[in-house]
């Protein structure tokens, strides 16, 4: 033991907890061997950590798949994107649903947060059934109700459909809750579950795609849109006004056109028209000329020899 400890000297090592160690020496310099403590955490905090630890597992293994039932499901699989149409057995599967679902999308799975609405065009069976969560400008909101008998115990549903300056697609969002009081150009945030990408026909007949949710409502409206008018009342008003006066002021031109006209035909002691045609003067005229000698050349004259 004595002479490995010296060849250990010698060699510029010692001998720890995690075995030997070189250390540099300098010529003449021997070192001990010396152990290293051993660090350690506290008791508390370790078992802090294992619960921790403990808990992020059994988190990650109780969280569901999808939220959805097995039947709804599978009518999603049935799903076809890019069709004109959304009356699929997978769109009525999720929106009766929801009409009967005590809580919201998301309740037992976090929304996911889908800020680029391409994913959604480019991958819709990745997301298909999933809660997403978007944030949109309305652009047309209107209700409707299902026109087949066997359709009808679903209700009233409002349709609204989103977009936005930065994405290429559009976004279809069929809510249960009232929705009327939403307006146009409002920006709201909607949680909803994914159906299908939809195709439409915009302006000039132009082919284009929208994202097809389906949820309760709004869960935030983040910016209303602008009232139509700023000053509504005082616009009516000093319109009214405008109108008024333009009124009165072609009336007044009109009344004193008129009253001019009157005075100056009661003025003027010219006719107003011609006079009548008369005979008499012609008659008279024609009389006198009966009643004339006849000419000198027809009596004979006495004189001449």
């Amino acid at each position: 033991m004595t002479h490995q400890v010296s060849r250990d000297r010698a060699l510029g090592r010692i001998r720890g907890s995690r075995g030997f160690q070189e250390l540099p020496l300098r010529k003449g310099q021997s070192v001990c061997p010396v152990e290293r403590p051993t660090r350690s955490l506290p008791r508390p905090a370790l078992l802090f950590l294992a619960a921790a630890l403990s808990a992020a597992a059994l988190a990650q293994t109780s969280q569901p798949e999808d939220e959805l039932p097995e039947d709804v499901r599978a009518a999603l699989e049935e799903t076809e994107d890019f069709s004109f149409s959304f009356s699929q057995p997978g769109f009525y599967a999720v929106l009766e649903y929801v009409k009967t679902m005590s809580g919201s999308p998301g309740q037992e799975r976090p929304a996911l947060e889908i800020d680029d609405w391409t994913a959604l065009l480019e991958r819709p069976a990745d997301f298909r059934g999933l809660p997403v969560a978007i944030e949109g400008v309305v652009g047309r909101n209107k209700p409707w109700r299902f026109e087949q008998p066997e359709r009808r115990h679903l209700g009233t549903v409002w349709q609204l459909e989103l977009w936005r300056a930065d994405q290429a697609t559009a976004a279809t969002l069929i809510l249960t809750d009232n929705a009327d009081d939403i307006p146009i150009g409002a920006t709201i945030r909607v949680t909803g579950y994914f159906v299908m990408i939809r195709q439409y026909h915009g302006g000039a007949r132009q082919l284009r795609q929208a994202a097809l949710l389906v949820g309760h409502g709004p869960t935030l409206v983040t910016q209303t849109a602008p009232p139509r008018s700023t000053r509504p009342v005082s616009n009516l008003i000093v319109g009214l006004l405008a109108t008024a006066t333009a009124a009165l002021l072609i009336t007044w031109v009109l009344l004193r056109r008129t009253v001019r006209r009157t005075r100056s035909a009661e003025a003027s002691p010219l006719a107003s028209g011609p006079a009548p045609i008369s005979l008499a003067d012609d008659l008279a005229e024609w009389a006198a000329k009966d009643e004339e000698p006849p000419p000198e050349e027809d009596h004979p004259d006495t004189d001449r020899p």
